[in-house]
């Protein structure tokens, strides 16, 4: 096979069979002597590639991170050799890198406290101990706007730029799963019942699952990226960077450089007169007149996120709320509404969307609890004047204290 390492493409091909089979419940040992000669030239790139194709395949997800894993563990001499982007600290994947930095330090702080945890035989003392756990797995919840951030404005530019894209979906799956577990983390370490055992198996999950991200954004991910995405469209994921937030670091300030500056300067104003021209555009609906900055209003104010997809999939319109449930940034706009939703909830849009577009279902409605706060998602369908499908709003809504409500009111407070 060594007449091979040097042909991408057939490198590739040994690669994606030696994961394909090692999924399927081969032998690794005898794989690696298989494939070693494709297995010592791989690149950051080949993997990303291969993970695309396996995605493709339509392996179970659980079938296919575990594989994964055993994988890249068989790939990890090999992917350690070559070097994370050489970035400096206000590039979107510089900030990155900090935060992972940050995670690091914060995760190394609980290590000795979760061996600790099963050395203490007081009650009292071992209950104190847990509550101080508790504390620190919390505060891992920052990590969070750092995954949001990747889900909702580098994935959208990623998918845009580089054709075999499905990798992300499976780095979305293991985010929720470290959602999970951090949640049910914190739930065993509130209970008034101790479950050491439990407790440290979902610390220990917990940590593979972030210092697999941590490990794969740097060493397989971030590289391919670089090379793919332009300057410009990284300058426009730190300007969207901010409705999100950052994680354990202080919001970066924007920088922009050489004659871009200028340039950019330029556009702003540009962009800012077409908006004050168009936006005294009358518009000429059914029933009365208005402009378009007041349409943009009307729909801004209304105490709803509203989600506008086409008849293509596409997302091309969400309102801009004062208070929102879930994060949007541009550059969702033109993304697919399949990508914009974690793998294990894409069946249940594409369900969705077929009732839609087959005109058995013209509304769904689902409703969750977040953050304390009763939600309301609503889906209805668009049709044109001759009942033919257009796309589909999605509607959000705290109703918490709408379920409150009871008697009447009839007087301002």
């Amino acid at each position: 096979m060594s007449e091979f390492i040097n042909n991408n493409q057939a490198r590739v091909n040994s690669l994606y069979d030696f994961c394909f089979q090692l999924i399927n419940g081969a032998k690794g040992t005898e794989l690696i002597k298989e494939y070693q000669a494709a297995i010592d030239q791989l690149t950051p790139n080949d993997i990303v590639l291969v993970v695309h194709r396996l995605v493709e395949a339509k392996l179970p997800m659980e079938d296919l991170k575990i594989g994964i894993n055993k994988a890249l563990n068989v790939f990890h001499r090999q992917i350690q050799n070559h070097s994370k982007p050489d970035v400096d600290s206000t590039h979107f994947l510089g900030i990155m890198m900090q935060e992972n930095a940050q995670l690091d330090i914060r995760l190394k702080e609980i290590k000795p406290l979760a061996k600790r945890i099963n050395t203490i035989k007081d009650e009292a003392e071992l209950a104190e101990e847990l509550s101080s756990l508790k504390v620190k797995v919390e505060a891992l919840s920052e990590m969070d706007k750092h995954y949001q951030r990747k889900e909702n404005i580098f994935f959208s530019y990623f998918e845009n730029q580089f054709p075999d894209y499905k990798c992300l979906g499976v780095m979305w799956s293991i985010h929720d799963d470290i959602r999970r577990v951090q949640k049910q983390l914190t739930a065993e370490l509130t209970s008034g019942f101790i479950d050491l055992r439990l407790i440290n198996r979902l610390l220990g999950d917990l940590f593979f699952f972030m210092y697999a991200i941590i490990s794969r954004e740097e060493y397989l991910l971030f590289p391919v990226a670089l090379n793919a995405v332009s300057d410009e469209l990284w300058e426009e994921m730190n300007a969207q960077s901010h409705e999100i937030g950052f994680s354990f670091i202080e919001a970066p300030k924007l920088v922009k450089k050489g004659k871009k500056q200028e340039t950019n300067k330029r556009e702003m104003a540009e962009d800012k007169l077409d908006m004050d021209q168009l936006g005294d555009t009358l518009l000429n609906f059914e029933t009365g007149l208005m402009t378009l900055k007041q349409g943009m209003m009307l729909l801004n104010h209304l105490p709803v996120d509203i989600t506008m997809i086409d008849e293509n999939d596409r997302v091309c319109f969400f309102s801009n709320p004062k208070e929102r449930f879930f994060p949007r940034s541009k550059a969702i706009i033109g993304r697919t509404v399949q990508n914009c939703h974690p793998p294990g909830s894409v069946h249940v849009v594409d369900d969705l969307v077929k009732t839609f577009k087959s005109g058995e279902k013209d509304s769904e409605s689902f409703w969750i609890q977040m953050k304390g706060r009763f939600i309301l998602i609503q889906y209805f369908a668009l049709r044109d004047e001759d009942d033919a499908y257009k796309g589909c709003i999605e509607v959000s809504q705290d109703v918490t204290d709408i379920r409150k409500l009871n008697g009447e009111k009839r007087l301002m407070d």
